[in-house]
């Protein structure tokens, strides 16, 4: 039984370990140096699959979010009514104003061989 315990805890471990992803230490890497060398499909097995994925005839490009903020919004609305004896009127107008989601974001381009061509990292 002691056994059978220990085995779910390491099993466990394991798990979360992977869970964590290789994005943990994406701060770490020299994306400069992996220009030219640096494969498409080295890129999805480190990183896993990309939030965005575009092609054009340059290659594709690949884009993480690596930390997104809470999205916020703000909302204007003005609205007047009256009712009469047989007949209603209303006039109402509104808008709603929501800012791009912002974040950081890891952008990998590739060039038609599948090479790294470039990278960039943005806040927004």
């Amino acid at each position: 039984m002691k056994l059978k315990g220990l085995s779910l805890i390491v099993l466990t471990v394991l798990v979360a370990s992977c869970a964590s992803g290789p994005r943990a230490n994406i701060n770490n890497i020299d994306w400069g140096s992996r220009i030219g060398t640096y494969t498409y499909d080295q890129a999805l097995a480190e990183l896993g699959e990309p939030n965005v994925m575009g092609e054009s005839s340059e290659g594709k490009t690949l884009e993480w979010v690596l930390r997104e903020s809470p999205n916020t919004s703000v909302s204007f609305g003005f609205g007047t009514g009256s009712f009469g004896h047989s007949t209603a009127t209303g006039i109402g107008v509104g808008t709603t104003v929501s800012p791009p989601p912002s974040g950081e974001y890891l952008r990998l381009r590739f060039d038609k061989n599948g090479k790294l061509a470039e990278w960039s990292k943005t806040k927004y």
